[in-house]
């Protein structure tokens, strides 16, 4: 069961947010642009064979010399007459764990509500950088497997005053690419920014109205950050 206890009242807020919150995310493609133009991020396709740290196992799955992060495995499916064809193998992801899919959100007096979005680049994005939810983060990298620095704003999870939250859900992440596995999905408000420990370098703050004129145009907002807020 979804943890749900200031929802209504974040509801409320939002509708009453409408008819002051920016709508024209003319200022938030600027702000891309520039991050875009100003990043080094490089990202090309290798063979399985060259990629540092993984290696396959006596039976060919993938794994990271860790343990952790995901693997890749078979599956045999058989689907009886519900999909195209009667069966099928293919490559899965396994993982042991899920992760975290947080949007932060605050309230200005001129603004109204805003969420707090992140320039993340990941290797397969179109653009290198999308907007992305405020943490996005397997449990691996919270615990810090790869040995680097700690994931951007999950401090503000942690803080015992100034942060409530407004649900947070267990969502199966898509099942056919991986196995079993589910992202716990949160919106968190902040009563006190001052929870933020993190450079916002890499972060904007955009209105509900501003997502919904990004998420008309192609590659620029994460499809993770529309599942966050399709429970609003």
């Amino acid at each position: 069961m979804a943890e749900r206890a200031h929802l209504d009242w974040f509801r409320e807020r939002i509708a009453l947010s409408r008819a002051i919150e920016p709508k024209d995310p003319a200022a938030l493609l600027a702000w891309l642009g520039a991050l875009r133009s100003a990043i080094r991020f490089k990202a090309e396709l290798i063979g399985l064979d060259d990629v540092r740290g993984w290696s396959r196992d006596d039976k060919g799955n993938v794994r990271h010399k860790t343990g952790q992060f995901f693997g890749i495995e078979g599956v045999r499916i058989e689907s009886g007459d519900l999909r195209e064809v009667a069966s099928w193998d293919q490559p899965i992801y396994t993982q042991p764990e899920g992760g975290i899919l947080a949007l932060l959100a605050r309230e200005t007096a001129a603004d109204g509500v805003q969420f707090l979005l992140n320039g993340k680049a990941e290797p397969g994005n179109i653009g290198t950088i999308q907007f992305s939810p405020t943490i996005q983060s397997t449990w691996s990298n919270i615990r810090r497997a790869h040995a680097g620095k700690r994931p951007p704003m999950v401090e503000v999870l942690n803080a015992e005053t100034g942060v409530r939250f407004v649900y947070r859900a267990e969502h199966n992440e898509e099942g056919g690419r991986f196995w079993r596995k589910s992202n716990e999905n949160i919106i968190a408000f902040l009563d006190d920014e001052s929870a933020i420990e993190t450079d916002m370098k890499m972060f904007c703050w955009a209105s509900l109205s501003q997502i919904k004129e990004l998420a008309l145009m192609d590659n620029l907002v994460s499809p993770f950050v529309k599942t966050i807020l399709a429970p609003l």
